[in-house]
């Protein structure tokens, strides 16, 4: 009996092990796919110990990483190109994305960026442009000259959440204020997304064309709405697969969050689609 339980104990030891082999050393995102990581804050000020603001030397370490290991960095044009076809999809494609547009993205993300010939895509609020920690429209502009940066839509001024009421913890994009008709929500959004889109395109001189929903809160008005203002591509988030381009959903691409609690070469091993 002792002698059974001891090939039992042995045999499940040697399953686990298995299990953790074939999980962190060789299953990946997988060919024909197109993996998105997004990141908010790069900065080595963290009073608060935010998830969401990254440490310098870690994205550099990432970026590195992904250079190294011969990614091929892509703009939103670029995906744009391979989901319609006029581009085939590149070896071990990866989108760099910020949400929000902080400042760091500018101070501290874009030499590093430029170091590596790295491409990156910033999701932009517009009415939070100026305000302080946050890029000015000089910064977008330089950045969309370089040829490095491209730029999308998260919204002119829908990505705050509700603080209270029964639409507490949504987004003022997600969800309808009290007494608003379906059509007047409609055209909110699709009013929001178009100005913030002019003002992008009136100082990047590249209309954005892809959005990433405040949130990552999307339904159906949501969707009409963006199809609406001129929005091609759309990015949800959080999520643990990245998106296959046989099967893809333009309006709900996946992305991978970076945070701090990230274990970055893990996370460069993971995302190599090896096409």
């Amino acid at each position: 009996m002792k002698n059974k339980i001891k090939i039992l104990g042995f045999i499940l030891l040697v399953l686990i092990v298995g299990l953790k082999v074939f999980f962190k050393d060789i299953i990946t995102v997988g060919k024909g796919s197109i993996p998105v990581i997004t990141y908010h804050s790069i900065s080595d000020v963290n009073p608060q110990n935010n998830e969401y603001i990254l440490e310098t030397k870690k994205f550099e370490e990432m970026i590195e990483g992904l250079s190294k290991n011969g990614f091929t960095f892509l703009s939103l044009v670029d995906l744009e190109n391979i989901i319609n076809g006029n581009e085939t999809l590149p070896k071990n494609p990866i989108l760099v994305a910020f949400d929000d547009g902080y400042e760091d993205n500018y101070t501290t993300a874009f030499p590093i960026l430029k170091k590596y010939n790295a491409k990156a895509a910033i999701f932009i609020i517009g009415s939070y442009v100026e305000k302080d920690g946050f890029l000015t429209w000089d910064q977008i502009q330089e950045m969309a000259e370089s040829g490095y940066i491209s730029f999308g839509n998260h919204s002119y001024n829908l990505h705050d959440q509700f603080l209270d009421g029964p639409n507490k913890g949504k987004t003022w994009m997600s969800a309808k204020l009290e007494n608003e008709t379906d059509e007047e929500y409609y055209e909110k959004i699709k009013n929001d997304l178009i100005w913030n889109n002019a003002l992008i395109y009136q100082r990047s001189s590249v209309f954005p064309t892809a959005i990433a929903y405040p949130g990552a809160m999307v339904n159906d008005a949501i969707l009409n709405a963006t199809k609406d203002a001129g929005i091609t591509i759309g990015f949800i988030g959080g999520n643990k697969t990245a998106s296959k381009l046989k099967n893809l959903d333009p309006y709900k691409i996946h992305r991978f969050h970076i945070k701090k609690s990230t274990d970055i070469q893990n996370m460069i091993r993971f995302l190599k689609s090896n096409n």
